[in-house]
């Protein structure tokens, strides 16, 4: 089954908009076009499954032929129309940060050089996450959790809680602090609760997963201390609301008090939590309330030394690409070979474009607007969005069949529109992130609480409306 994604976003580390507006394909030997390269448009009848008779199954009779013919590359889950475009994109932007590398006092060419330099990670071992790892083996007290749940937030280590600051669903205009439920090493509830045995091999190889990183780590008992966070994310799988009930715009949508949030969840102290982490408030969106209070009561109920643990595994897996290659390979045999299906890993290059393009993604994506999506083409496109909207507003005033009434919405609708193209108005400032040459663990250490203080620094501020949430 083909899964094709639509992800055509800036934030992706490649302006997918610039190259929607006029793409050039490149080929192997090929120097990648600089300007747009306008190709053959309308619909590819050879893609087509004749055989098939469009009324019993119109996606094969219009695709089929393609789909049978299309190989899913070995380093990716699925493929389709748009991973062509993204495809297309990292090659671009491997060719300016290799450019940009070459520059010392470049910022996206050090964070580059550095996550792509294996050498140089192996050699540093683990030694680059050893504080990190004391600080959390010296946990002893559910007090400390509390502390050590704060910093680990802080520098994208998960913690059971997702918290973080977003607009206001029921009040765009403004940010609020929200609470949702968290906690899990793998997608959801089903993959800890469901008897199907392919969800319980792959629990089963989850635990498996843990105890060898434990190992790495030269972490003694690894295969109970992994059978035991296991034990605790189930139980933390059983507060969860299932992916249906967390889509519920609605249900999701608890306006309340910290006090309020305290007595909801008596075995975590979230005052001491939400200040921690930069986001004192007296009011918070919770997004599941009684997920949040059943994890809440498996954290007061859990030994030390489980909570220990399961922070341990979540900074092995959130760092493991920045650690020795027996990290990595281990963190994506379970999370890319056995979740996701994808037989081979992408190559380093790949993944150092796509590491930089997320730790800095607006100095990678000025560069590459300006190379591939120059003032005068965004102007263009401005421009011919403009014209379709004013033919809309246009058609509906000539519309005979559309009561007054419905045209008065529909022109509010229309007005209401955004435009995004090409990149927004106004640039993310990277001045405050320090990233080090040769030091891939620290700079994603760094760029991680970086992301997280831009988060936080929201609360109480103007909506960036300039922002693209895409």
């Amino acid at each position: 089954m083909m899964h094709g994604k639509t992800v055509v976003t800036l934030a992706a580390g490649g302006a997918f908009a610039a190259i929607m507006v006029g793409m050039a394909f490149a080929s192997p030997g090929k120097p990648l076009a600089s300007k747009p390269n306008i190709g053959s448009f309308g619909f590819d009848e050879t893609g087509m499954d004749r055989s098939v008779a469009p009324g019993d199954n119109f996606a094969e009779f219009a695709g089929g032929g393609w789909v049978k013919r299309t190989e899913i590359p070995s380093d990716k889950p699925s493929f389709g129309a748009f991973d062509t475009l993204a495809d297309l994109s990292q090659l671009r932007t491997r060719a300016l940060l290799e450019a940009a590398a070459k520059n010392p006092r470049s910022k996206i060419g050090r964070a580059y050089a550095a996550y792509l330099d294996t050498a140089a990670i192996d050699a540093k071992g683990i030694a680059p996450i050893q504080p990190w790892l004391a600080r959390i083996k010296s946990l002893t007290s559910k007090a400390d959790y509390v502390a050590l749940a704060i910093e680990a937030s802080r520098i994208g280590v998960a913690v059971p809680f997702g918290t973080g600051v977003s607009t206001d669903a029921k009040n765009p205009d403004s940010y609020v602090v929200s609470v949702r439920q968290a906690g899990l090493g793998m997608p959801n509830r089903d993959y800890y609760l469901s008897p199907d045995p392919k969800l319980q091999a792959t629990k089963a190889a989850y635990q498996g997963h843990i105890a060898r990183m434990f190992t790495l780590a030269g972490e003694p008992d690894a295969e109970a201390r992994a059978k035991a966070v296991v034990d605790f994310e189930t139980q933390v799988a059983q507060a969860h609301w299932t992916n249906v009930q967390s889509r519920d715009a609605d249900k999701t949508y608890n306006k309340m008090s910290v006090a309020q949030l305290a007595e909801l969840t008596p075995g975590f102290d979230f005052a001491t939590y939400l200040k921690g982490v930069g986001t004192p408030t007296d009011t918070v969106v919770v997004g599941q309330p009684s997920a949040v209070a059943g994890i809440a009561k498996v954290i007061a109920d859990a030994p030390v030394a489980v909570l220990r643990d399961q922070l341990l595994i979540r900074s092995l897996d959130e760092f493991a690409s920045v650690l020795p290659s027996a990290f990595d390979k281990e963190n994506f045999a379970f999370f890319g070979t056995q979740l996701r299906g994808t037989p081979q890993q992408a190559l380093r290059w790949k993944r150092a474009v796509n590491w930089t393009s997320a730790a800095v993604t607006d100095e990678v994506s000025k560069i590459y607007v300006a190379k591939y999506f120059p003032p005068a083409t965004k102007a263009a496109a401005d421009t011919l969005v403009k014209n379709i909207l004013a033919a809309m507003s246009a058609r509906i005033d000539k519309l005979e069949w559309m009561a007054p009434e419905t045209k008065a919405a529909a022109r509010a609708k229309l007005a209401n529109f955004t435009p995004r193209i090409g990149y927004p108005s106004q640039w993310r400032d990277y001045s405050a992130l320090e990233i080090k040459a040769g030091d891939a663990f620290g700079n994603q250490l760094r760029a991680n609480r970086w992301a997280h203080n831009y988060n936080v620094t929201k609360l109480g501020k103007p909506v960036y409306r300039w922002e693209w949430g895409l």
